[in-house]
């Protein structure tokens, strides 16, 4: 104990040293760092009994989640310019920081489950990790290693940290408790845009569309995912989800997600909750979400700025390539030829405009997953991307298959299965996986861990002998 408060002293006079020698435009930031460092440290106090071990795992998850949001920076179209010329503001220092603070983490977090190291390579998990390491290999030869390799690398802490969740979680009470802490995280992701737009005094851009802070098509399929996860959640059992909180928080969510107008996200969303509700056989209940969902998106149309949105999208023929979507597909389609094996390195795609003729405006990502995996890295990317979505929905309909209909496990299986078909199918139009590890895609990864638990929990199929004469 003694030595614990010598470690915790030494690190706060240290701290408060390299703060009072900071210069002032660097304090905001080194404040910030410095508040993630206080919270795992009495994280690692708090935890000292083995029924405190899942939620101090679960913190730290939550943490990573919201890395973004603590230390938030506004994006813009000169933001790839910056970084292909070698330029970052401070705040992606700061957050790298942050990110080996998780990391070290995870590590003395892990010492007494060690052994569960086999892990990386066996299993579902073995396809997180070879995903991780073809995209640290292809840092070597990426357009810009430095930007490629600060991104792996928060992808390889996403692993780890989802390799030692898996050896913590025991029962439906540990992953139900996982989800809550992965929704209030999320919720925390697409409140602050919302708030910092509506201080800013521009809560609409040009177009009628909410949230000048980031991107609208981004900001909506994160609040459809958060309206997913709440009705995954909601349960009037106690101790198996959350009520009211969902009721008020989904609801709310799902406002947002038709306000910030992003026709993937909206269409992603309503599909997921309608079909949760079908697999829970409450058809007449799946009818009226639809109905409500289409009359509520018919409001906002008319009562908000919003309208003139979709008036300019449909006057300007949009549609038919999607937004020019299938423009940049084409013209990237030749540079993937050139290299299907390994791919342009990790992120090229976020430099496309500067390395593929025919594409002349910024195009941070590829607006499509496997795309962007197949730009990035190539067929050795491809593979356990595939398979990573492979697992996920096998585990899940298998789940719903063993598991009686009105468990439990069942709800959280179908609501899981709910939230991967919304999260693939904005991974259609946007890079919502397998390009930078941003929420969505963290989202995606951690539902390889639910639906792995998920499958060890429910009862295994019974085998029969064969009838002996």
């Amino acid at each position: 104990m003694v030595r614990t408060m010598l470690i915790v002293g030494a690190v706060s006079a240290g701290s408060a040293l390299a703060l009072i020698a900071m210069p002032v435009s660097l304090l905001w930031q080194a404040m910030r760092v410095a508040g993630v460092g206080i919270v795992i440290l009495f994280l690692f106090v708090w935890a000292c009994g083995p029924t405190r071990r899942p939620k101090t795992a679960f913190v730290i998850w939550w943490l990573v989640l919201v890395s973004g949001c603590i230390f938030f920076r506004q994006g813009d179209l000169s933001a790839n310019v910056e970084a292909f010329e070698g330029r970052f503001p401070a705040a992606v220092y700061s957050e790298v920081l942050a990110w080996i603070l998780y990391l070290l983490a995870v590590f003395i977090f892990w010492v007494p489950v060690r052994q569960h190291l086999g892990r990386f390579f066996t299993g579902d998990y073995k396809w997180l990790t070879f995903f991780a390491i073809v995209c640290i290999a292809s840092c070597i030869y990426a357009p810009r290693s430095l930007f490629a390799l600060a991104w792996a690398f928060k992808l390889a802490v996403v692993v780890v940290l989802l390799v030692l969740c898996s050896t913590v979680m025991r029962d439906l009470g540990d992953t139900v408790s996982f989800l809550r802490f992965t929704f209030w995280a999320y919720v925390l992701v697409v409140l602050l845009p919302v708030v910092l737009g509506f201080v800013s005094g521009q809560p609409f851009d040009d177009e009628g569309r909410m949230s000048t802070i980031v991107n609208p098509d981004a900001l909506s399929a994160d609040a459809a995912a958060v309206s997913v996860l709440a009705l995954t959640l909601f349960s009037r059992v106690k101790g198996e989800g959350l009520r009211t909180s969902a009721v008020l928080v989904g609801t709310g969510a799902f406002v947002i997600a038709i306000l910030a107008g992003g026709k993937a996200g909206i269409i992603g969303g309503v599909f997921a909750g309608v079909l949760f509700l079908v697999m829970r056989r409450r058809f007449g209940s799946a009818v009226g979400y639809l109905g409500v969902a289409i009359l509520l998106a018919c409001l906002l149309a008319l009562s908000t700025p919003l309208g003139s949105y979709f008036s300019q999208y449909r006057e300007a023929g949009k549609a038919a390539t999607l937004t020019g979507r299938t423009v940049l597909w084409n013209a990237v389609m030749p540079a993937i030829r050139q290299s299907p094996i390994l791919g342009h390195g990790y992120l090229a795609s976020t430099f496309v405009q500067f390395q593929v003729n025919g594409v002349d405006w910024a195009a941070p990502q590829l607006h499509n997953g496997f795309v962007e995996v197949l730009y990035n890295n190539g067929l050795l990317g491809l593979i356990p991307i595939v398979f990573i979505n492979f697992v996920i929905a096998r585990n899940l309909i298998n789940v719903l298959r063993r598991a009686p209909s009105t468990s439990a496990i069942y709800r959280v299986g179908a609501g899981c299965l709910a939230l991967y078909v919304h999260l693939f199918l904005n991974g259609m139009s946007n890079a919502s996986f397998g390009g930078r590890v941003r929420p969505p895609f963290i989202l995606l990864l951690s539902l390889v861990l639910v639906s792995s638990k998920l499958v060890e929990l429910v009862p295994k199929p019974v085998r029969t002998a064969p009838y002996a004469m």
